[in-house]
């Protein structure tokens, strides 16, 4: 692994940054596992650095694409699908709102699809869905449980002369290295008055700030971090309009969220099977859920 120490600022090339945490991680010993969906090591973070400029928050120094795109690829996430019921909720809410805006049929691309549960739930509802995902695993779960053939790769190596009506990142740009390329890269496969959908947490929510290096978004996996005013000029940056905000919202069972406290629930099968009957939502408001439309 290659790490990066930047002078300026990734997403508006100010040089005017500072140091925003200090990490708690050792880069030398990170893994594949360390990048899944469902790893519960909170408070794990990398130097962090925010701009004073766009108040975007980065890691600094900055791991190399080729090492993060192979962690991606590598990682076996078998505890992600068996909350698929409790995702689905969640993923339903943001259908209500697409619908509103959108109409079945409409073409959708879902990046950092998983296992493919938003973009099932996307078929069943009569969109003409598809979805990207660079972890072998987690697409041979898509076409298990769903039947569901996801593009095993990343949106570099995905062509198409197709132009998607709905486009979807859900809790992915704080994964990306480069989210300002990245939305580079995407534009062209977004059609003219395309939507946009962003999942992402909120650095500058009362949650963050509360728990401080505690918040449970400090994950390894998590590269960056926006607030409402640094997504704003990403997005116009990019050529888009936001449409419509609001706070995001969880639903899991019982099991999961106990099991993130408590590790040793896993080897209880019985009292899991109990657990898992149990759902709860929350909402937290450390995450935002953005709309926004090309222009």
């Amino acid at each position: 692994m290659n790490l990066t120490n930047l002078n300026k600022c990734p997403l508006c090339g100010s040089e005017n940054i500072k140091v925003y945490r200090k990490g708690t991680i050792d880069p030398g010993k990170i893994n594949s596992d360390n990048f899944r969906i469902t790893d519960s090591s909170y408070g794990s973070l990398w130097n962090f650095s925010r701009c004073r400029k766009c108040t975007y928050v980065f890691s600094n120094p900055l791991i190399d694409e080729k090492s993060l795109i192979e962690f991606y690829s590598e990682l076996e996430d078998n505890e992600y699908s068996d909350e698929w019921e409790g995702r689905a909720k969640n993923f339903l809410t943001i259908f209500r709102e697409l619908e509103k805006i959108s109409k079945p049929g409409n073409s959708l691309l879902d990046i950092g699809a998983a296992s493919g549960i938003f973009v099932n739930l996307a078929k069943e509802r009569g969109y003409d869905a598809e979805g990207i995902e660079p972890s072998g695993y987690l697409a041979d779960e898509a076409e298990k449980k769903f039947n569901i053939k996801l593009f095993r790769g990343t949106i570099e190596n995905f062509k198409t002369d197709k132009k998607y009506s709905l486009l979807t990142l859900l809790d992915i740009i704080e994964h990306l290295r480069d989210a300002s390329s990245f939305m580079e890269k995407i534009v062209p496969f977004i059609d003219k008055k395309g939507i946009l959908v962003i999942v992402t947490p909120d650095i500058n929510s009362i949650p963050a700030r509360i728990f401080g290096k505690k918040w449970w978004h400090y994950r390894i996996a998590h590269l960056n971090f926006f607030n409402l005013r640094s997504i704003e000029f990403l997005l116009k940056k990019s050529g888009f309009e936001i449409i419509k905000k609001r706070r995001y919202a969880w639903n899991f069972s019982f099991y999961y969220i106990l099991s993130r406290i408590f590790p040793s629930l896993k080897e209880k099968k019985g009292l899991q099977k109990i657990l898992k009957r149990l759902n709860l939502k929350l909402q937290l408001f450390d995450s935002w859920e953005i709309y926004a439309r090309k222009n």
